[in-house]
């Protein structure tokens, strides 16, 4: 099936290394895919969180501190490192990366549970790490044929991004910080670019209906994936803001109902609400001064 629309894109040390056994994908229980570029991603990240999971400095602090909340946040950690390496080593890596993520966000969770005051600069380097990591987000769930960013500069952001991340967790926020803002810039701006394109046309092949709704509903995460940190950052104007939250509310509706549609094999209809759940989604970013 061809399809042609117009597109608006959304802007929207080692030791103590954790050690385990190779196994099978079975012994794994997860999905094996051939995603090269994101083995690699999810190695550096496993490979960080090993060593945080081991005898560490930051994980010896949490175990005398006697803060039972942090000592189980960092028996979650290694859990996960040992489950992202049984992933990775079963060549699972989309879920190996997930699980490394996760170990990290735990880790990171002890490490702060210890310290008496927060960092300085902590705050803004979660708030700005939130927005970097859904600017990329939403770039990477646009069509190739719009996104103007090759495939090795997302690599290249993503590793930045992990640079960050290990400063980050070593609680140098101010420097963690730095390493993102021209990240965070580049994203918003493309993005922009994209968005403001007034009219982007292009023809896709779809090998059936069920593609084309999976293609459909890609954009529609993308735009909410945006929608959310813009919502944060740039408030409607209180006249408009009644409109914006209805806006969002039906965008969300009409997604359900495609959903429930194209689960009942009702792809035509199913198409036509994720279309509409678009169009809600476009009218608010327009609404927060998203113009096109």
């Amino acid at each position: 099936m061809k399809t042609k629309r117009l597109v608006l894109a959304a802007l929207v040390a080692m030791p103590g290394l954790v050690a385990v056994p190779a196994v099978s994908a079975d012994e794994a229980a997860c999905q094996a895919d051939s995603d090269a570029g994101l083995r690699r991603q999810a190695e550096q990240k496993l490979v960080l969180l090993e060593r945080l999971a081991g005898d560490s400095a930051p994980v010896q602090r949490v175990l005398d501190s006697g803060r039972s909340g942090a000592i189980a946040a960092i028996e979650d950690t290694r859990k996960a490192a040992t489950q992202a390496r049984l992933e990775l080593n079963a060549g699972c890596n989309v879920s190996a990366a997930e699980t490394a993520a996760r170990g990290l966000r735990q880790a990171s969770d002890a490490f702060r549970l210890v310290r008496s005051e927060e960092a300085v600069g902590e705050q803004e380097y979660r708030a700005l790490h939130r927005r970097t990591t859904a600017y990329l987000q939403t770039l990477q769930s646009q069509p190739q044929e719009v996104r103007g960013v090759g495939a090795a500069d997302l690599v290249g952001m993503q590793r930045q991004l992990s640079r960050a991340e290990t400063l980050a967790i070593d609680g140098k926020y101010s420097e963690a910080g730095e390493l993102l803002k021209p990240i965070a810039d580049r994203l918003v701006r493309r993005l922009f670019a994209i968005f403001d394109q007034q009219t982007i046309y292009y023809e896709r092949e779809f090998a059936s209906p069920e593609d084309e709704y999976a293609y459909f509903v890609e954009q529609y995460q993308g735009y909410q994936l945006l929608l959310v940190q813009i919502a944060i950052e740039r408030q409607p104007p209180y006249s408009s803001r009644e409109r914006f939250e209805t806006a969002l509310h039906d965008a969300g509706t009409l997604s359900e109902e495609a959903e429930q549609l194209a689960a009942g094999g009702d792809w035509q209809s199913s198409l036509t609400a994720i279309r509409q759940a678009l169009e809600k989604c476009e009218q608010a970013l327009r609404l927060v001064g998203v113009s096109y």
